[in-house]
């Protein structure tokens, strides 16, 4: 099974200071265990280490991306020009909701890749419908 990866996610792991940390590293322990690979995307890994860059430290963001490349069960997930095309309709096409750019691109590389599992916090892969968010509220 492979489950896409977004920053909330990556955030809960790294920061222990997050209120879903706990839940975060027990979902990744367990779902790593029963053999679940993993995928992100680049714009995923920009928009972490950027956010613990800005909250957390340079050096924690630097050991996370050092961890994200040894891991061996993640994959990163290049958004090329054709997903990042299907990403701007998405966002063109939801101005109720408060998705981000980078959120579409994760919704892109889901629907091209045929995930639909994201290990995910936030609402957004629910809203946009077709994906089931991990851990389960």
């Amino acid at each position: 099974m492979k489950i896409f990866v977004d920053t909330g996610a990556f955030i809960a792991l790294t920061d222990a200071d997050d209120k879903n940390h706990k839940d975060a590293k027990t979902f990744y322990k367990d779902a790593a265990e029963k053999g679940a690979r993993f995928i992100t995307s680049n714009f995923v890994v920009c928009e972490t280490i950027n956010y613990l860059r800005a909250k957390v430290s340079h050096n924690v963001s630097v050991i996370f991306r050092e961890n994200l490349k040894k891991s061996g069960i993640i994959e990163i997930s290049t958004v090329s020009p054709f997903v990042e095309d299907m990403a701007f309709h998405i966002f063109k096409q939801y101005a109720d909701k408060d998705f981000s750019f980078t959120d579409c691109t994760s919704f892109s590389i889901m629907k091209h890749l045929k995930l639909n599992k994201a290990f995910a916090f936030d609402k957004h892969f629910e809203q946009y419908g077709s994906f089931t968010k991990l851990p389960v509220d």
